[in-house]
């Protein structure tokens, strides 16, 4: 799978596969043959040179338009979980014989698509092959953009992730956060935008042509082929505390101050367990989240019957969001 990162370059092994790979790949590139030699600038473009000095030469030059910010990202993965959303509806409006609104719903998932792709940085690609006698054999240039989108908070929520788990019929492949103390199964999701967009814009035509069963079939294969999951058994510490974070996120949403402090509560004790089997040097991070989890387990506690105002729960959410966000991140380095 590829990572959702803002300038992508991985796997650049094999010459004639090289270019293909540097335009889709990630930002973590492995090392590049004994023969290549690579030159990276982070304030220009990138270059990476493959062949033998006096032999044939490709030369490979990536530079990276635009900059995606961590709120960047999760915008970008909420509006891709809209447009699944409208997916879905879609299918509703067909199955009522609502032509109309179908094509309404199918028209904003594809609006959507639109707003991610102009928060998503794009990349221009130039590859040049030269001769050992410097002609040049081969040049071309290109803008990409990743075509591979992670859905994060968005995707949990069962109005969206219920139809494509249905739609895929493998409810074993995906499972979201159930309770505290329960088995976890750690979900990633990734949207693949290419497939899903061909298909909005194949369900749009066929509803201009009047063939709801085309339509349908298309918004179909969007939800079974324009969604991946991936998952892995997590039974640790860590990965407890991020799940009990994500409840008490819910929580503070639907106003349930009693339920958001008994899963900080389980959040901090799985936190704390973390904190012992690290070395002492690498402690402090888990600390300081320990001390901002047990300042609003006791801010909620004193809040008592007397409801907190809507922007003092916007501002609890918040900051619970970040963490779970942090969580994340700890917990993909763990494993």
């Amino acid at each position: 799978m590829r990572d959702f990162v803002v300038c992508p370059n991985w796997k650049s092994l094999l010459l004639p596969v090289a270019a293909v790979l540097i335009l889709a790949g990630a930002a973590r590139a492995q090392q590049a043959p004994v023969t290549s030699a690579e030159h990276n600038s982070k304030a220009g473009p990138v270059v990476r040179t493959f062949g033998a000095e006096g032999g044939y030469r490709t030369e490979v030059r990536s530079e990276c338009k635009g900059t995606l910010s961590q709120d960047d990202r999760r915008q970008v993965s909420l509006l891709a979980a809209q447009v699944f959303q409208h997916v879905n509806e879609a299918q509703r409006a067909l199955n009522a014989d609502d032509a109309r609104q179908a094509r309404k719903e199918v028209d904003k998932g594809r609006e959507a698509l639109k707003a991610v792709r102009v928060l998503l940085p794009r990349t221009t690609v130039h590859t040049r092959t030269t001769a050992p006698d410097g002609h040049v054999i081969y040049e071309d240039e290109r803008e990409v953009q990743e075509d591979r989108v992670p859905l994060f908070e968005g995707m949990l929520h069962a109005r969206t992730l219920a139809p494509i788990q249905e739609a895929q019929r493998d409810a074993s492949r995906v499972a979201g956060v159930r309770v505290v103390e329960s088995e976890t199964i750690s979900t990633e999701v990734m949207a693949d935008l290419d497939v899903v967009e061909a298909q909005l814009n194949r369900a749009a035509k066929a509803l201009d042509d009047k063939k709801p069963d085309d339509a349908t079939r298309a918004l179909l294969l969007a939800q079974i082929r324009g969604v991946d999951f991936h998952y892995n058994k997590e039974d640790t510490p860590l990965a407890e505390a991020r799940d009990a974070i994500w409840l008490a996120k819910r929580a503070l949403e639907e106003n349930n101050s009693t339920q958001a402090q008994a899963n900080l509560a389980v959040a901090r004790q799985r936190l704390e367990i973390y904190r012992q089997v690290l070395p002492e040097s690498k402690r402090q991070d888990v600390t300081q989240m320990l001390s901002e989890v047990g300042q609003l387990e006791r801010q909620l506690q004193q809040e008592g019957k007397q409801t907190a105002s809507g922007a003092e729960r916007s501002r609890q959410g918040n900051a619970v969001t970040g963490w779970w966000d942090r969580l994340n991140g700890w917990v993909k380095r763990h494993f």
